[in-house]
């Protein structure tokens, strides 16, 4: 089986919902009744320019029909719930990684600033030592 044989009841049904979706009147069962626009082809809608047929309404109001359009309506819903989790996840994502670039910038900030300091009371180390060698070698030369 190839992988487009495969696809094809997908795309069918992706393609009868993306009609279904594109136009409201197509979810409605009774659009196209009693002169209201309705879209043709659908239960209600004739080629008299919306009059009401019968037959049509009778097709719109099946069980069987009413039910099919309920399965088509959950399968969109559950795939709905499936895409809105998947942007949760990657909310959630991008913000644990914001979260860590956040505090990568403090350590970093927080050890370089460590750093100077280090630096700084090393030089004053030396510059001390350097003094007090001065100061020792000015106490000796003195006596």
């Amino acid at each position: 089986m190839s992988k487009q044989a495969a696809n094809e009841p997908w795309a069918a049904w992706a393609e009868s919902m993306q009609k279904m979706m594109s136009n409201p009147a197509a979810l409605n069962p009774f659009a196209g009744m009693m002169g209201l626009p309705g879209m043709p082809g659908m239960p209600g809608a004739s080629a008299a320019g919306g009059a009401f047929d019968p037959q049509q309404f009778m097709k719109a109001i099946d069980p069987a029909e009413i039910e099919r359009r309920i399965q088509d309506l959950r399968a969109v819903e559950a795939w709905m719930k499936l895409a809105l989790s998947g942007v949760e996840v990657s909310i959630r994502t991008m913000e644990m990684q914001r979260d860590a670039y956040a505090s990568f910038n403090k350590m970093s900030e927080s050890a370089s600033k460590t750093m100077n300091d280090s630096a700084e009371a090393a030089v004053a180390a030396v510059r001390g030592t350097r003094t007090v060698k001065r100061a020792a070698r000015g106490t000796a030369s003195k006596r």
